[in-house]
């Protein structure tokens, strides 16, 4: 289908008088995990051309592919090699309102690392900002008001239907949102708020509440805080506290299962997060961040340092150190682990992203 939809909008822009333009990406992710062995590495290539047909002044057509290869650990888990249509779809903008029909990135949530209104992508302990997967949808946007809008979208995430209606509005400095679900994949409800603005200090909050047709009622919340000071070319250090009331009490506690299905990417209940970038000019710049989990105190620290050359080329290097005070969890092996080795301490993300 989404391959026939390519074809028919190269054709159209070879035979009408409308504008085309080809873009898209090469991202190259490493990391090297310990203890160091030839095998104990994984590689993630994602050549991702991008066609856009520009039809008219209100319609406009997308079509992304994505080209993957894993290797190391990536490869053994899954398909080694993969083609497929990231994006497809058709976008239609009208006075008051805007229409988009294919497949589509669903982009939800205000706060760092947990999203807890993003009911299709989980970020990651080794990646705080994955790649938003292309989810078949429709989805329309109604302006209220020059500061107010209702967003609507049927998806279908894993071929079952994903309803959402999200009212969106700004009052002074501060977007609020509030989202309401129904998800046919959990056979659940869930109601979303999100809020983020700016008073001196950048300040978010963002949260859930599931409501399933069976089990226990959970939600998940996520509060944070930013500040920037005039250092070099600028310095933010940001500050987050997320609860999961579904989340474990510790390592007996903790749902491996959901983690190896993908249902969820973090085990405890609580965590807080700090993160500090530094940009020491325009093109280079260096990013602290730890994670911890209060539930049993461990945690992971990152550093890195990154550079852009050419204006569309980025390169960065980063380091992983996972521990904790007392005992295995989370993010420290140990004996009875039920990651046991597969848990690594040390790890050296490679990252290299030309755009073009």
């Amino acid at each position: 289908m989404w391959s026939g939809l390519l074809f028919l909008l190269l054709g159209t822009a070879a035979r009408a008088e409308v504008s085309a333009s080809v873009g898209g990406s090469v991202r190259n992710r490493l990391y090297v995990f310990s203890p160091l062995d030839k095998d104990n590495y994984s590689y993630e290539l994602n050549i991702r051309p991008e066609f856009t047909v520009n039809v008219s002044e209100d319609m406009a057509a997308v079509v992304t592919l994505n080209a993957q290869r894993l290797l190391g650990a990536a490869g053994r888990a899954g398909n080694a090699e993969v083609l497929l249509v990231d994006r497809a779809y058709i976008d239609y903008h009208f006075e008051k309102w805007d229409l988009r029909i294919g497949r589509q990135a669903i982009n939800m949530g205000s706060a760092m690392i947990w999203n807890p209104i993003d009911l299709v992508d989980l970020n990651t302990p080794l990646n705080f900002a994955v790649q938003k997967r292309g989810v078949d949808t429709a989805r329309a946007s109604i302006s209220l008001s020059p500061t107010a809008r209702v967003i609507g979208a049927v998806a279908f995430p894993q071929n079952k239907a994903l309803s959402l209606l999200r009212a969106e509005w700004l009052l002074g400095g501060t977007g609020m949102a509030v989202v309401a679900v129904d998800d046919r994949r959990r056979d659940e409800q869930v109601l979303g708020v999100d809020i983020k603005g700016d008073l001196e200090v950048g300040y978010w909050l963002e949260g859930a509440v599931h409501l399933p047709q069976e089990g226990k009622v959970s939600y998940r919340v996520v509060v944070g805080a930013d500040y920037s000071f005039p250092v070099l070319q600028s310095l933010t250090f940001s500050a987050q506290y997320y609860r999961d009331s579904s989340g474990g009490a510790g390592l007996s506690d903790y749902d491996y299962e959901a983690l190896a299905a993908g249902r969820r990417s973090f085990l405890g209940r609580q965590y807080v997060s700090l993160t500090g970038n530094l940009s020491t000019d325009e093109v280079t710049y260096v990013s602290l961040a730890f994670i911890g989990n209060l539930e049993d105190r461990t945690g992971l620290v990152s550093l890195g340092v990154g550079r852009y050359f050419f204006d569309n080329l980025e390169v960065s290097l980063r380091g992983l150190l996972m521990g904790g005070l007392q005992g295995p969890g989370e993010f420290k092996p140990g004996e009875g682990h039920p990651l046991g080795s597969a848990l690594s301490t040390r790890t050296v993300e490679l990252y290299v992203d030309w755009r073009f």
